[in-house]
């Protein structure tokens, strides 16, 4: 029975090509554990969606997707999107593979293969809240299950785009390349009834912990909790980016007197100002301004005890 077993979606150009060459290993260790499974490979960008739904047309009922960020966060969209299968049927696993890998930090799911399909061997499941943004200048709808943002971040991963084959360290690359380049952008944002316009180095509404490679950006982090961690780090100047550069990473950079933050389930952010990268779960997705509301406990994902 296909419910009975996981289908894996690999990408295959995950972290330069990591996923191709763990490939191997990856399946011996499924058989290994016991675990049955059936597979397939994505051939072209976000081909997760077509595979999602020829999952479920099949009957699988159990994900793994295989990748990086980037992959998760397709996998996520076809799941969300499609109007096939209760979602409460359906459980979502991980093995990290790509650059950035900045979900699974939050759960401390671990790179080692024989780790994390030991994870999903173990089936333990939380329902993660997740987010749905609206774009302002385009008819777009895009989930995300862990950072989205507009500013700096976005640069870095518009940066980023050119430099994946180096790595983990291209993240890191990329934040120094873009200190130099990036200004501020007046934004202005709306919850409930309260209003805040102001210059800002970026704008982070998150559910998770990491982004960027990394870098912490959101504070108090509940991924259950049907709200929004936003972050607007206001006023920034280049000098002072630069001094507060291992905060962005440590976590620390939510406690500067010019970062401000709360929670909110719903949130409009809008933008004066061109060519504003909008990024989700480290996809660039549009530019300009967007709404994003919370969708409490949406999608059932395996991590660890």
């Amino acid at each position: 029975m296909c419910k009975d077993k996981w289908f894996l979606i690999v990408n295959p150009t995950s972290g330069s090509f990591t996923g191709k060459r763990k490939w191997k290993q990856i399946a011996t260790t499924f058989e290994a554990e016991q675990l049955p499974f059936d597979f397939k490979f994505t051939t072209k960008p976000q081909h997760e969606y077509e595979l999602v739904i020829q999952g479920l047309e099949k009957g699988y009922r159990k994900f793994v997707s295989i990748g990086g960020d980037g992959t998760l966060h397709h996998v996520v969209n076809g799941l969300m999107q499609q109007q096939l299968v209760a979602l409460s049927e359906i459980k979502l696993a991980i093995i990290p593979l790509g650059t950035g890998n900045d979900w699974v930090k939050t759960y401390q799911i671990s790179k080692n293969i024989t780790k994390a399909v030991q994870i999903i061997k173990a089936e333990k499941t939380i329902f993660q809240d997740i987010g749905k943004i609206s774009l302002l200048n385009v008819d777009k709808t895009v989930f995300f299950n862990n950072v989205a943002g507009l500013g700096f971040d976005s640069y870095v991963v518009k940066r980023n785009e050119g430099l994946k084959f180096l790595g983990a360290a291209s993240f890191l690359i990329s934040t120094v390349l873009s200190l130099a380049s990036y200004k501020a952008t007046k934004f202005i944002i709306n919850r409930k009834k309260e209003k805040l316009t102001t210059k800002s180095l970026l704008t982070i509404v998150g559910i998770c912990q990491y982004s960027g490679g990394g870098m912490q950006l959101t504070k108090d982090v509940n991924t259950e909790d049907g709200l929004f961690d936003v972050s607007v780090a206001k006023h920034f100047s280049l000098w002072k980016l630069l001094r507060n550069v291992v905060n962005l990473f440590n976590g620390k950079i939510v406690d500067n007197s010019q970062v401000e933050t709360f929670k909110t389930a719903t949130i409009t952010i809008e933008t004066l100002e061109d060519k504003v990268y909008i990024q989700a779960d480290g996809e660039l997705i549009g530019t300009g301004g967007f709404t994003a509301e919370i969708l409490p406990k949406a999608l059932q994902f395996v991590v660890p005890k």
